[in-house]
């Protein structure tokens, strides 16, 4: 698996549609869009899920009318054959690969990360002054960015997409923990994979990306940028049962309601009920915030079975995708 280098699609390949056109694809492919600064570069990178389509399709819409670019402009888009399995935009992964955004800074056998290393080689070879990676949350959501720096490059990278920024100490091997003060990278969730206006925030974002003269100097940002800090992931134990439903479910270690999605990103009181516990109780839990602050006692309580938050708190990336629940995480969430 390598990145191939391709050019931008013609007039004819556009009219036949992008899905058509990833098809014609040989793998994960790598696009250059010259600017006016031919000597400074930024980097979009897409698709590292290939259920998370916002990225892609926003790039598909400048195909053919491309704003003026400030500087030279690539564009990664990575885990094509995913994509393309079974209905397009439904699979994350293949089932016998591991998730590309958990690849970088990591080694291992699989092809993927061997992919991730030259794709940041790449990155650091150019030194861009930006790079985004852009994503789609599962579940509905509204845009946020992630990061792992606080400073203000960072934060008005983010700003020309969200107001909202996390700022992590979770590490995965996801690509925007490779990020460096010469190239700041930030994570943008456009909303989730079925919400109307997902794409329209990857368009609006990318259009400042691209044409900005300068990204920094005397830049406050589109939008006032709230930070918030410590946000920790949330997941079920390995080998044990998830349902989704508006009751218990006995034989479940955890029920989750089927529209607990609707909490993303607001605020919950304490004591509010998340769902209902199996006979494991909150041990079936376990959570990671990048620094042990935070066991799961530490957030939940069960009460006659019911699992109530602590302490206010607000969730977020909650999913209602059974197999991503699973495999990734139920949601995130800062406790105020």
């Amino acid at each position: 698996m390598t990145l191939h280098d391709v050019p931008w699609p013609t007039e004819e390949e556009h009219k036949q549609g992008l899905v058509s056109w990833l098809n014609a694809m040989p793998g994960p492919v790598w696009l250059t869009l010259p600017g006016k600064d031919v000597n400074r570069h930024r980097v979009v990178v897409t698709l590292l899920h290939g259920n998370e389509q916002s990225g892609v399709e926003a790039f598909w819409h400048f195909v053919q009318n491309p704003p003026v670019c400030a500087v030279t402009v690539h564009f990664c888009i990575v885990n094509i054959e995913a994509s393309l399995h079974g209905a397009p935009f439904t699979t994350r992964h293949l089932e016998h690969k591991p998730d590309m955004n958990r690849c970088f800074g990591k080694t291992g056998s699989d092809p993927s990360y061997a992919l991730a290393a030259e794709l940041l080689a790449r990155i650091n070879a150019l030194k861009p002054e930006a790079v985004v990676d852009i994503h789609n949350t599962s579940g509905t959501s509204p845009a946020f960015a992630v990061s792992i720096n606080d400073d203000e490059k960072h934060q008005q990278i983010a700003s020309l997409f969200t107001e909202r920024m996390l700022c992590t100490s979770v590490r995965l091997g996801a690509l925007m923990e490779q990020t460096s003060d010469a190239s700041p990278m930030v994570t943008v969730e456009c909303g989730g994979v079925k919400d109307h206006n997902s794409v329209e925030v990857a368009k609006n974002g990318l259009h400042h990306f691209m044409s900005a003269e300068d990204l920094f100097f005397n830049h406050t940002g589109f939008w006032p940028v709230e930070r918030l800090y410590h946000p920790v992931r949330v997941q079920l134990k390995p080998d044990l049962s998830l349902c989704y439903h508006d009751r218990f479910v006995e034989e479940s270690d955890l029920t989750l309601p089927p529209d607990i999605d609707r909490h993303n990103f607001g605020w919950m009181a304490a004591d509010s009920q998340i769902g209902w516990l199996g006979t494991k109780g909150l041990d079936a839990m376990t959570t990671n915030d990048g620094e042990g602050k935070y066991p799961i006692s530490a957030l939940f309580y069960e009460q006659d079975g019911e699992l109530r938050l602590k302490h206010p708190a607000k969730l977020f990336m909650i999913t209602t995708k059974h197999a991503i629940a699973l495999s990734d995480c139920l949601f995130y969430m800062v406790v105020d």
